[in-house]
């Protein structure tokens, strides 16, 4: 893998400025507060919730980008905890910023999206 950051569906995606990753925990159904405001339930899994951001974009780049992020589930890799993990995942709104045409190429102040493992 040598020192790719971010992979989609098997694509090296181009280098994101920022990548944030929250472990959320998921808990059973039957999880809330009794009556006297204790915390009841059961933690089921933990998964990845990756806030990824990127600067400034060229029109190709960011084609590529939503060209891998797909509606749907697709597997997408990016390193934590020490390691490059692989997860099935899908994706929230994709957001972009246009700038418009400099120097004949159309771009991108930012592009970012939140990937939710499944």
């Amino acid at each position: 893998m040598g020192r790719e950051i971010l992979k989609a569906g098997g694509v090296v995606l181009p280098a994101p400025v920022s990548i944030t990753v929250n472990d959320e925990i998921i808990w059973s159904a039957d999880t809330g507060r009794t009556m006297s405001g204790q915390m009841v339930g059961e933690a089921v899994a933990e998964k990845k919730n990756v806030g990824i951001k990127w600067g400034c974009l060229i029109e190709g780049d960011m084609m590529q980008i939503r060209r891998y992020l797909v509606p749907g589930f697709f597997p997408v890799s990016f390193r934590d905890d020490g390691v490059m993990l692989a997860i099935e995942s899908y994706r929230g709104t994709l957001s972009k910023e246009q700038l418009g045409w400099l120097g004949g190429e159309f771009w991108y102040r930012s592009v970012s999206v939140d990937i939710i493992q499944r």
